[in-house]
């Protein structure tokens, strides 16, 4: 007769004890696995894999943080190791027949996920080599942000505690009700502003839909909207909002003031110049063009030159009526805005020369609606005195 193999009686025994009960009482083993290779050490690892895993709900304290320190060391030394315990910890069902083994498996399953990105991360910023193909939403991020090490600050600052920001961002579907509520955000909040900003520069809208006005509105208010405090952040939000008013759906008027807010200096020369360049333009278009045109500074006989050539123009670009007394009606033509305009670059104030209605603004430099006059008499007054 023949000898029985002592290692199947070894692996049968292991089996069995490991698998008796729902619980686990015996002591752990503390001896390090090596990577499994071959049938046998595959099984002998997924039955001490199974074992750990359930000891993460024994009666004793001591057992259960064994089998927690045991299970993380397999996850750290062994990519592999690591995949079969998340495969395991994900197996949770709900509701749970073990509410403590349950939550133990949560527990230690967003441990590991954690750290799983916190490397995944690091290697992002700092590993040249490393393209970040493996972190979902960078290249949909990258398309509108840049790939440079700026923009995987943002998008770094963006998914460190939040994955579901880069489901979102690849188009996965996921309840995003609560993104959408930019009013919500903090201006100084770069990395949800960049979130927003990229998802909408994605969207291909034809009209422009409730949440792009609402998103214009912010980004054209210098009150409101994202607010930069660093460099990079300055940078990467610049190439977002470039690329938000490539294709956005929205007026001209808008397009200039977001642009000169965010320094997109090439969209806004882009701008002007169509506009200026194009009598048949309306009024309110060709003011707002000067006034940033003036503002991004082109050069002096450029500027000069469409100054002169809307000097004449008489066609009204605004009407408001003031809303303390006497309650006057303001109007401002073309050659209103182009006079003012010619006057702050000579460096005299607009309101010494008739311009008593003038109000200033952090963007245009004026507000375009306050360059008229509430009689014929007083702008005549005031052309007379240039």
């Amino acid at each position: 007769m023949c000898r029985p193999d002592v290692r199947f009686f070894w692996l049968f025994a292991f089996t069995f004890s490991a698998l008796i009960g729902d619980r686990v009482h015996s002591q752990v083993p503390a001896s390090p696995l090596a990577e499994p290779s071959g049938s046998a050490a595959r099984v002998i690892a997924l039955v001490e894999l199974e074992a750990l895993v359930a000891g993460l709900a024994a009666d004793s304290f001591s057992t259960r943080r064994r089998s927690e320190t045991r299970l993380i060391e397999m996850a750290v030394h062994s990519e592999a190791l690591a995949e079969q315990i998340k495969a395991l910890l994900r197996a949770n069902p709900f509701p749970p027949p073990d509410l403590e083994l349950y939550l133990s498996k949560q527990r230690l399953l967003s441990r590991l996920e954690m750290r799983e990105r916190e490397i995944l991360l690091e290697r992002f910023l700092y590993d040249a080599s490393f393209d970040g193909r493996e972190l979902t939403g960078w290249e949909q991020f990258r398309d509108s942000a840049g790939g440079g090490h700026d923009a995987r600050l943002i998008f770094a600052a963006a998914v460190q505690d939040r994955p579901e920001i880069g489901r979102l961002l690849a188009g996965v579907a996921i309840d995003a009700n609560r993104y959408a509520e930019i009013e919500t955000l903090d201006r100084h909040d770069i990395a949800s502003w960049s979130v927003v900003l990229s998802l909408a520069s994605g969207r291909n809208l034809k009209p422009a839909d409730g949440a792009t006005l609402r998103l214009v509105a912010h980004l054209s208010n210098p009150g409101s909207g994202p607010e930069a405090l660093r460099d990079h952040e300055r940078r990467v939000l610049s190439r977002l909002v470039g690329s938000f008013l490539a294709d956005a759906p929205i007026d001209l008027r808008d397009r200039l003031v977001i642009g000169l807010r965010y320094d997109c200096d090439q969209a806004v020369e882009s701008d002007c110049r169509r506009v200026l360049n194009d009598p048949t333009e309306s009024p309110s278009r060709i003011v707002t063009a000067l006034l940033a045109a003036s503002k991004l500074n082109f050069a002096a006989a450029e500027i000069d030159s469409w100054i002169a050539s809307f000097s004449v123009d008489t066609r009204v670009s605004h009407v408001w009526r003031s809303m303390v007394p006497p309650k006057t009606t303001h109007r401002t033509q073309v050659r209103d805005v182009a006079l003012a305009l010619a006057l702050h670059r000579e460096g005299i104030d607009p309101r010494t020369r008739g311009f008593g209605a003038l109000v200033a603004d952090p963007i245009l430099v004026y507000r375009p609606y306050s360059l008229g006059f509430e009689s014929e008499t007083a702008r005549r007054r005031a052309h007379a005195n240039r």
